[in-house]
């Protein structure tokens, strides 16, 4: 299957996007990838954008177009493709409506992935000419950096960006936790590396619902990992129940901490459950889950 990914791909060797095409390849499809958010930064505008876009058709054979995150993409976009054309609104649409150009092109989408049950009650909502053709599709764990339990220095990690809300939680666990911002790729990883607990704050309060990806990194890097409650419906789906430690309020957090802290064991356990959570939960198996819908969009859209 030949696929061209919209998206954002300049990250190195990090982000959903860098991980999910090298799943797609590894699974046998050729991928041609298109920076979109690149191309604004050099200020192109959209027509010539969509004139790239057309050339890479014409020459690359293209059966299928994934757009992924695609902020503030004009609907005329999808609009030029005459081949299954899936949209994954990657970000909480709660607290982000920059996709609504998009979503309100759902004549010309074959298909559309929301971030959150919340999101996708959002679509029911206020987009119904797609609720048929969408669904909840979860972010996954990237290739592993797992070196173990016995190499760990640090005793828990917050490696996010920290906004109001996060700092009021992490406050409470001060003395605890190495708070660690601005760091991607490489050295976020290593950071993770080298602790014990990574833990998982909501944003905001509309955030509630999102299942971070930083918690998948976590676990890839043989973290346990502690978080704030997390909608059961998402835990259910990725069958990760045992792999996590929830908490409802800052002091139980301190409270979790210190009790893996006091307990090893039971920490070594919530590690290795979660490793075990990743089985199901790898970037190759959301692409096969993509995959056959797109085979199945192809198929009728040959009939």
């Amino acid at each position: 299957m030949n696929l061209l990914h919209i998206a954002v791909h300049h990250h190195k060797d990090w982000g959903a996007e860098h991980w999910l095409s090298f799943a797609f390849e590894r699974k046998g499809c050729k991928v041609t990838r298109y920076d979109y958010r690149r191309q604004r930064q050099k200020q192109l505008p959209w027509w010539l954008i969509k004139r790239q876009l057309n050339k890479i058709i014409d020459q690359d054979n293209i059966d299928v177009v994934l757009i992924q995150r695609g902020e503030k993409i004009p609907g005329s976009i999808p609009a030029l493709f005459d081949c299954p054309t899936i949209f994954w609104s990657t970000e909480p649409l709660i607290r982000r409506r920059d996709h609504d150009a998009l979503l309100n092109a759902g004549s010309v989408l074959d298909w559309v992935y929301v971030h959150t049950h919340t999101s996708k009650a959002i679509v029911d909502k206020e987009f119904p000419s797609i609720s048929n053709k969408s669904s909840v599709f979860h972010y996954a764990a990237a290739v592993e950096f797992d070196p173990g339990n016995a190499e760990r220095s640090r005793l828990a990690i917050f490696n996010r960006n920290v906004s109001k809300r996060r700092r009021s939680w992490l406050d409470v666990s001060s003395g605890l936790v190495d708070v660690v911002e601005g760091q991607f790729g490489k050295k976020y990883f290593e950071a993770l590396r080298s602790s014990k607990i990574a833990l998982n704050i909501h944003f905001a309060e509309e955030s509630v619902d999102d299942f971070e990806t930083g918690i998948f990194e976590a676990l890839a890097s043989g973290c346990a990992v502690v978080t704030e409650t997390l909608n059961p419906l998402v835990v259910a789906d990725m069958g990760m129940q045992d792999a996590l430690l929830q908490v409802k309020n800052p002091t139980q957090m301190r409270e979790a901490i210190e009790h893996l802290r006091d307990n090893p064991d039971k920490l070594s356990l919530l590690q290795d459950n979660g490793r075990k959570a990743l089985n199901n939960n790898r970037w190759d198996n959301r692409a096969e889950q993509m995959l056959e819908k797109f085979a199945y969009l192809l198929r009728n859209r040959n009939r």
